[in-house]
């Protein structure tokens, strides 16, 4: 006989019921037990292959369907439990056994040893406690930021205030010295100087009341210093119109552009209205290509006619300073004048951590 028919050649064997005596109630027994087993088995394996896969950041999860394959073969061997009741199917069965066994001592053989570093994963309750800790020591790094930035933020508001209040300061002693002089034209420069410091001032108290500490919103501020230059240089018979998109701008682009605003608005009020009366126009927006474009216009009597003195003796320092910060601003400058209008246009390009609050109709 081969092998072949020792293991699957049933003949002149008897199946496993002839043993129970074919006894109604053992057959029951083993037949139902084995079935119930059998389904369980099969079952098991289901569902530890669809846990596995729905958390695929289990660690060694491949021991898991090792199990699988080895409790799939110990249902099976339950299932030709119940066929050799009937059928001496003995050989198919050791068979199964044996594969049964194989998976068996596999599973062993890897278990053990693996079964300390199983041991060492931290439990649910210690993994919780570190994350616990972790969220302690994140929130305890978050306060500790919150609170050193406040620092800075109070440090900084304290030190826009004093400069402020120095500039004011310096002001005040200016205006005790113009008080002293009687030289029109000196009385004039320490006007134009004190111009300037508010000019400063006011940027130093837009940041000083800014979230951020680090932009404002040049609008009001162009608005505020335009108003400024004009009710302290006239009687009031100067109308002035201010437009300005909203625009967050820094220190480094809002002092050169408010000094320029200051030059242009005082040169309109000294030389554009002999008799004290006209309209001044401050307008801030932008171009097609993305620039901005800042435009100081005035009604008033426009250049002389009369032939200019050479350039170097008519340059003064109202015009080395404007043309100082719109080299500072990598801009450039077009002035047109003639009676009835003077317009200057500046064009630079915007900065870069500005950020534009409304759309401006092209």
């Amino acid at each position: 006989m081969s092998w072949v028919d020792w293991l699957l050649n049933p003949t002149g064997l008897t199946p496993h019921g002839f043993c129970l005596s074919w006894a109604p109630g053992l057959v029951t027994l083993h037949a139902a037990s084995d079935v119930v087993i059998g389904l369980a088995y099969l079952s098991i394996p289901l569902a530890i292959a669809a846990f596995v896969k729905r958390r695929p950041d289990i660690k060694y999860s491949w021991v898991a369907y090792l199990f699988v394959a080895f409790i799939l073969a110990c249902g099976t061997t339950h299932l030709m439990a119940i066929l050799t009741l009937w059928v001496p199917a003995y050989g198919v069965e050791g068979l199964i056994k044996l594969v049964t066994a194989i998976l068996s001592i596999a599973t062993a053989a890897i278990l053990w040893p693996l079964i300390p570093k199983i041991a060492a994963l931290p439990s649910a309750a210690e993994l919780e406690r570190r994350v616990e800790e972790r969220t302690a020591e994140l929130a305890r790094v978050v306060e500790e930021q919150k609170a050193t930035l406040a620092e800075r933020d109070l440090l900084l508001r304290e030190v826009y205030h004093r400069v402020k209040n120095n500039l004011q300061t310096v002001d005040s002693l200016l205006v005790m010295q113009s008080r002293q002089l009687t030289d029109p034209q000196a009385r004039a420069a320490l006007r134009g100087l004190r111009d300037r410091i508010f000019a400063l001032g006011l940027v130093h108290q837009q940041l000083m009341t800014s979230a951020d500490l680090k932009t404002f919103d040049i609008a009001p501020f162009l608005r505020e210093l335009s108003s400024n230059i004009v009710d302290g240089g006239t009687d009031g018979e100067v109308a002035l119109s201010v437009e300005a998109l909203p625009l967050d701008v820094g220190l480094d682009f809002a002092i050169p552009l408010g000094l320029l605003v200051n030059e242009l608005v005082t040169n309109s009020l000294k030389h554009a209205f002999p008799q004290g009366k006209g309209e001044i126009d401050v307008n801030l927006g932008r171009t097609t290509d993305g620039e901005l474009l800042l435009v100081v216009a005035d009604n008033g009597q426009g250049y002389s006619a009369d032939p200019l003195p050479p350039r170097a003796s008519r340059i003064g320092l109202g015009s080395t300073i404007i043309e100082g910060l719109v080299a500072q601003l990598e801009g450039t400058i077009m002035v047109e004048s003639r009676k009835g209008l003077t317009r200057s246009e500046i064009r630079v390009a915007a900065p870069i951590a500005a950020s534009v609050a409304a759309s401006v109709a092209a």
